[in-house]
Order: structure tokens, then sequence, then C-alpha cells
């Protein structure tokens, strides 16, 4: 049986390529190489063309404090995973982009299927958390 303390060193285990710090949509536009540094001192890279099309359902407005990699969280509840997008930008670019309209008090609420759908669209630009 796995206790706690074993399933959050997992858990903080599997997370290390989140990311230090992140960088504004609108600075990674204007990098030649966009990259952010991660938690595991690895720098990712992060492809143009993820970065143009979040750009082209962000106003411009915006691009200075849309963070990226876009945070997707997930974590089960009862025997079902879903991942949760908790920044408010980034849960109305998800809802716009790929038309997912499932607000709950906790962000925008996915399915895996729906988390796939994203992930296959902004591979790069989007990293998974795990929550215990």
């Amino acid at each position: 049986m796995i206790n706690e303390r074993t399933l959050a060193k997992l858990a903080e285990a599997m997370n290390k390529h989140i990311p230090r710090s992140r960088r504004s949509l609108k600075e990674l536009l204007e990098m030649k190489d966009p990259t952010y540094l991660a938690k595991d001192g690895n720098e990712y890279y992060i492809e143009k063309k993820e970065l143009e099309f979040i750009a082209e359902h962000v106003d411009e407005i915006y691009w200075g404090r849309f963070w990226i990699p876009i945070i997707l969280e997930m974590t089960s509840i009862g025997n079902e995973y879903v991942i949760f997008v908790r920044d408010k930008l980034h849960a109305e670019f998800i809802s716009k982009a790929f038309g997912i309209d499932r607000f709950t008090k906790q962000g925008l609420m996915l399915y895996s299927y729906e988390m796939q759908k994203v992930r296959r669209k902004l591979r790069t630009a989007t990293q998974v958390f795990f929550r215990v």
C-alpha cells in the first residue's frame, strides 16, 4: 500500500519538468529560439507555430501577461482523472480555441480526451502538472 508521503514524492518527481520561471507570450514571440527554464534545470523549447496559434486566439493587449507554458493540472476525482486549467487567461484561450466551455470554481475543466486534443496542437506550449 502506498502512503501519502510516498505518493507526494512520486508526484514531485513527475513534476520536475514544470517551469521554474515562465515567459510571456509577447517575450517568446520576439525570441529567435523561444525557451523556458524548468525546475529540473533543463531549458525547454517552444515551437513558434504553437506560439502563433495562441497569438491568433488571444487579444494582443494580453500577450504581456499570458504566461507560457500553459499548465494543465491533472487530478483524480473519485475513479476519474480530470484536468483543470486554473489560470483565467489560459482557460479563456483554451475555451475559445478548442470550444470547451466547462467552467467550475476551480477553473476550466477538461476530460482526458479533451486534454489529448489540446496537447496534440500545443505539444511544447503546455505542461501537465500532477496533483495528489
